[in-house]
């Protein structure tokens, strides 16, 4: 069988970098098939790895060769999807040496359960790339080409993502398979994160290029991941915010308490300020940490200045004695709110997902 892969990939795969790469991949499927007699987790999770990547590039030449390019391997796709790996087998070596010497109780179960969720995630995101064929992309385009049309018919009848949901809980199985306590957490938090962003990006992007008949089908089909809803997640942050308002409100208006909190409203009005323009100053878009642009660490600052200038307001007026202890703390809960409302929308509606692919 790994004779006809290598013979499959040599014959296919022609140019010299693509065939590095998919000859890596069957020697790293070698290896997981090998590893399998000696720790039968450790084995599976190589080979779904290499399977994984190999599967995304056979399948956008199949269905999608528009866009097939040597990134449609998704080797490249970002360091914190590589150090997800190193993380997912260091747990599992630590657990099996240290924690677990005798084996993982229940060994059997959380395999047959991981590869259930691994298998069904691969195909269903396989069955949405097959369905949308040309239409599909590991990018998100901003304008649709001519050959790009709405898809809302097979397996789009049920999810309006079924790619990302299939990638979802391929990536949860891998951590099940391997018993990974704490790599299921971080990889659940983190998968779910991304394609939330990724999701409101690409929704109000369709929405741009074909208006109501999107809104209609977003109205009649679920995204499929848990807890995403989508372009009217702004729904959800306008809700955030008039939480923070109302307890703004209780801190001023109930008995005995007075007006002087409201003064709070300035660093709230202030805030996104120095942001938008952080995001200008920075050569990508985006607030990684990683920028080192003067401008935008300044504004950082400030930012840090407002938001600490916002708690320390009720704390400066309740030991003044202007406002009572109650006051204080409805205005410091307003205060949490608020600011998490703010950084939400900055990390969701301001990101650039059309450089992520997945």
């Amino acid at each position: 069988m790994l004779f006809l892969i290598h013979f499959f990939v040599f014959t296919r795969f022609y140019i010299q970098e693509v065939f590095l790469r998919a000859h890596l991949l069957t020697f790293v499927l070698t290896i997981g098939c090998l590893g399998s007699f000696f720790s039968l987790p450790i084995g599976l999770f190589t080979i779904i790895l290499a399977t994984f990547h190999i599967s995304e590039y056979i399948s956008v030449a199949l269905w999608c060769p528009r866009t097939l390019t040597i990134d449609s391997f998704l080797l490249n796709h970002s360091p914190q999807y590589h150090a997800a790996i190193v993380m997912a087998y260091g747990e599992y070596f630590l657990e099996k040496y240290f924690l677990f010497s005798n084996g993982v109780p229940y060994y059997w179960l959380w395999i047959i359960l991981g590869l259930c969720m691994v298998i069904g995630g691969e195909y269903l995101r396989k069955l949405s790339m097959c369905t949308a064929q040309q239409s599909f992309s590991h990018l998100i385009e901003d304008k649709p080409n001519s050959e790009h049309q709405l898809i809302t018919h097979g397996i789009y009848q049920t999810y309006r993502h079924p790619s990302y949901v299939g990638w979802f809980w391929w990536a949860c199985g891998t951590q099940i398979l391997l018993a990974n306590p704490i790599c299921f957490i971080l990889y659940l938090i983190s998968t779910w994160r991304f394609f939330a962003e990724r999701v409101v990006y690409e929704e109000a992007t369709l929405i741009r290029c074909y208006g109501n008949l999107y809104r209609d089908y977003q109205k009649r089909v679920p995204v499929g991941i848990p807890f995403i809803k989508g372009c009217p997640y702004v729904v959800f942050l306008a809700f955030l915010a008039a939480i923070g308002f109302t307890l703004l409100i209780l801190g001023c208006a109930l008995s005995n308490y007075n007006w002087w909190p409201t003064f709070v409203i300035i660093f709230y009005v202030l805030c996104p300020i120095p942001l938008v323009i952080a995001r200008q100053c920075t050569s990508s878009n985006g607030y990684s940490t990683s920028d080192t642009n003067p401008c935008s660490d300044l504004m950082w600052f400030i930012t840090s200045a407002i938001v600490v200038s916002a708690f320390s307001l009720p704390v400066v007026l309740h030991r003044a004695g202007v406002i009572a202890f109650g006051s204080m703390g409805f205005v410091m809960g307003a205060n949490v709110v608020v600011f998490v409302t703010i950084v939400i929308y900055f990390l969701t509606f301001d990101s650039d997902d059309s450089l992520l692919s997945i």
